[in-house]
């Protein structure tokens, strides 16, 4: 029985080993959420308009929806200037907001001018794609959108249609739809590419977050093309750093970080970047600069959990190549000191350290009980030191001292499927028959 029971612990040791190993997945957004300012009516010009031409016109919007500093960005017609910047002054807009705060920002207008007439910012003069940008303007969005599919439906090719619905999509939350309709409207007009460079950026952690690392960095390039910010080199460096690209990573996340801090980012916006770069530093082969940002950061932010992840992956990392060259002592050595300098994954350190110990040929079954004694002294529930406790007491010929640790990680093993079969296989081999 000791060695069909040495088996189960052996197969459960190697597993969580090489679950250590990889670091974890990093956060998919820093706190900075933006969203940019809203033209909300349209106003009108005095001045005579001098022909055909396009002209587009940067307004600084306050926080308060007041207008400040206007001027024109480009123009393939200088007579239809005074009357592009006359309707930009004259008109109304909703003010940018970051992280639910009204701020100072950049709106671009786009105007096209026909003849005597001038064309709204759609970059349209079709009435019912001037009627759903009404209804985006009135926050009429589902409307909006029914409308512009409608017009799609006998214009599919029609670009400034599907650079709207995308504007549409992106202010009901659906990035994926946002970025294909901005796929489809191929160059995006200007006035829409911040909605679209944050469509974009938002489709990019949906991706991030469906573990589809290629898919999110594919799309943090096409928001990065329309609008560099921190958020979205944020996104694509942890992609990249997920992709296990650390170079790329590396290089996003400085920058990210240089821009942040170049921008008085906030605290929480600093402490995700770096914790990210730490990361990347780590397993990117300079692990002297990562973990000397990873303490840098619990000085900092004391609860942060990806640090957490980082260290502990880091010195596992470490155990498991010296275990591989046949030193388990310096490996649990390693894995001992690692639960002290990162007590919050103290217990899986432990309970490492214990497995690692029972790989032997003849293990030293009470050594293997006393380590794991260490995880079940932060946790008495934690599933898996129950489970290695009880395996060690079975090879030393209690079963009966086993069973009740198989029943308490039993209890608390949850949704873990291969942990479950593994406690109900030994519990039917230590259970006594039934008479």
């Amino acid at each position: 029985m000791a060695h069909r029971n040495h088996r189960l612990l052996a197969t459960f040791a190697l597993a969580a080993l090489a679950a250590a190993s990889a670091p974890l997945a990093a956060s998919a957004q820093t706190g900075t959420y933006y969203t940019p300012p809203k033209l909300i009516k349209q106003g009108t010009a005095t001045s005579p308009i001098a022909g055909t031409g396009a002209v587009t016109v940067q307004v600084f919007v306050h926080s308060n929806g007041t207008i400040g500093a206007v001027k024109v960005e480009k123009s393939t017609n200088h007579a239809d200037d005074a009357a592009a910047l006359e309707i930009a002054k004259s008109s109304t807009y909703k003010p940018g907001v970051r992280d639910a705060k009204p701020i100072d920002a950049f709106y671009t207008m786009a105007l096209k001018f026909s003849g005597t007439t001038v064309v709204n910012d759609t970059g349209t003069s079709s009435n019912q794609l001037i009627q759903a940008n009404a209804l985006i303007r009135a926050n009429k969005f589902a409307d909006a959108k029914t409308e512009i599919q409608s017009y799609l439906t006998g214009h599919p090719d029609d670009q400034h249609a599907q650079a709207l619905l995308g504007v549409a999509d992106a202010y009901t939350n659906d990035a994926a739809g946002a970025a294909a309709a901005f796929d489809a409207a191929g160059t995006i007009p200007d006035q829409f590419k911040v909605v679209a460079a944050k469509a974009y950026a938002d489709a990019a952690v949906d991706a991030l977050k469906a573990k589809n690392n290629d898919r999110s960095i594919a799309l943090a390039d096409k928001a990065l093309a329309l609008q560099q910010n921190v958020n979205t080199l944020f996104i694509r460096g942890t992609a990249y750093g997920n992709a296990q690209k650390y170079p790329q990573a590396i290089a996003d996340l400085e920058k990210a970080k240089s821009m942040a801090s170049a921008g008085n980012a906030d605290a929480a916006t600093i402490n995700a970047i770096d914790a990210s770069l730490a990361t990347s530093y780590v397993f990117g082969g300079q692990a002297d600069k990562g973990l000397a940002l990873a303490r840098e950061i619990k000085r900092r932010d004391p609860a942060n959990t990806r640090v957490d992840d980082t260290l502990a992956a880091y010195y596992n990392q470490q155990a498991i190549a010296a275990a591989k060259a046949g030193k388990t002592d310096e490996a649990v050595s390693n894995l001992e000191n690692a639960a002290k300098i990162v007590p919050a994954r103290s217990v899986v350190l432990y309970v490492q350290a214990a497995s690692l110990l029972s790989q032997p040929e003849k293990p030293d079954w009470k050594r293997v009980k006393a380590e794991v004694d260490k995880a079940l002294a932060v946790d008495p529930n934690d599933a898996r030191a129950n489970y290695v406790a009880a395996i060690a007491l079975a090879n030393q010929g209690d079963a009966k001292g086993a069973i009740p640790f198989l029943q308490k990680a039993k209890a608390n093993a949850g949704s873990d499927i291969s942990l479950n079969a593994d406690i109900d296989t030994a519990l039917k081999k230590l259970s006594p028959p039934k008479p």
